[in-house]
This record gives structure tokens, C-alpha cells and sequence, in this order.
């Protein structure tokens, strides 16, 4: 898999870049936010997209937003290009603050998002969102501790507020879900 390129850009289309990496071009499709922030070298961190009869390459100026990207393709009905059209919409920042107001007013404003698929946006990502609109749960490990919750029978809904108190000793796995078993009994 790629995680990321950094390539020199040899043509830019509306809705992807082709970037050349040591004479192979990659066709990556941006969000028109990152279009615009693009220099002739750049640097993208990738998702990759495979299916059966297409392998497509989306790419991001941050992590942050190749984070949010995956966030949003979790949503049942978000495909890789209505999620990159989302991030199209406007900046990141103002993203979740919308997606934390419950606001679905700038979602329906994207092509192809109706009021249903921007409710259930709001819905799975409000929860996973603090109020400075960092993702709680975007890292493995923690996806790995509520796979494990779940499978002993826990909600999502009861984990999630335990998992911002977690104490920062804990560093692997297993203790951490250990010290949720702990605190979700009491």
C-alpha cells in the first residue's frame, strides 16, 4: 500500500493532480481545498482506493484530513468521492465544527448528500468528534479497544465516554481494555 508521494505535479485537472515520482505519474484525486494549496513539489499522504475493476489513489496535504477521509467513508452510503467532495465543501476546521452543531445545512450542499446520508454524517461522527474537532478514536489501537468492548457485549455509545479517561500510562492495548473492563462494571 502507499501512504504517501511526493512527486513534482505535471498537470492538474479539475478534480485530481497527475504527480510525477521519479518519472512514474500517479493520478490522485484532491479535494479542490488541497488543489489550491499544492506547490509544484508536493508532498500528499494517499488512501488507497481497490476494487475489482479500478484502483484509484486520493490524496491529502495533511494527515489529519486522510483521518477525517477514513472517518467519513465509515459512514454507511459515503463513498471515497463523495467524501472527497465533502472535504471539497469547505476547510476542515469548519467541517466539524458543522458536523459537532449538527448543522446539515453545508453536507446538503454537496452533490450527491442528501438529508439522510447528512444525518447519519452528523450522527456517527458528532460522537467521535471533542469540542476542538479532533477525532477520538482515529488511531488502530483505540478501534482495536472498542472491537474488543463490543465482542464482550458493550455498546459503542457506553465506551466512547470512557475512552478520553483512559490514564496516559496505560500504552498497550490490552491494559487499556482491561482498565475499561475495570471502570465500565463500576
Amino acid at each position: 500500500m502507499i501512504a504517501y508521494l511526493k512527486g513534482k505535479i505535471k498537470y492538474q485537472g479539475v478534480n485530481y493532480i497527475i504527480l510525477d515520482v521519479h518519472d512514474i505519474g500517479y493520478k490522485i484525486f484532491v479535494s479542490s481545498t488541497t488543489s489550491y494549496k499544492l506547490q509544484a513539489t508536493s508532498c500528499l499522504w494517499i488512501f488507497n482506493h481497490i476494487r475489482e475493476d479500478r484502483h484509484e489513489l486520493y490524496g491529502f496535504e495533511k494527515q489529519e484530513e486522510l483521518t477525517f477521509f477514513e472517518s467519513l467513508l465509515k459512514v454507511n452510503g459515503v463513498g471515497p468521492k463523495m467524501a472527497i467532495n465533502i472535504l471539497s465543501k469547505t476547510n476542515l476546521d469548519q467541517l466539524k465544527q458543522t458536523i459537532i452543531k449538527g448543522d446539515i445545512k453545508l453536507l446538503t450542499a454537496v452533490g450527491g448528500v442528501g438529508k439522510k446520508i447528512a444525518g447519519k454524517i452528523i450522527i456517527e461522527l458528532k460522537n467521535k468528534l471533542s469540542d476542538n474537532g479532533n477525532i477520538n478514536f482515529s488511531d488502530s489501537a483505540t478501534e482495536e479497544i472498542i472491537d474488543a468492548l463490543k465482542q464482550l457485549g458493550y455498546k459503542e455509545q457506553e465506551i466512547i465516554p470512557y475512552l478520553s479517561k483512559i490514564p496516559k500510562k496505560y500504552k498497550d492495548s490490552s491494559e487499556k481494555v482491561r482498565w475499561m473492563l475495570k471502570n465500565l462494571r463500576t
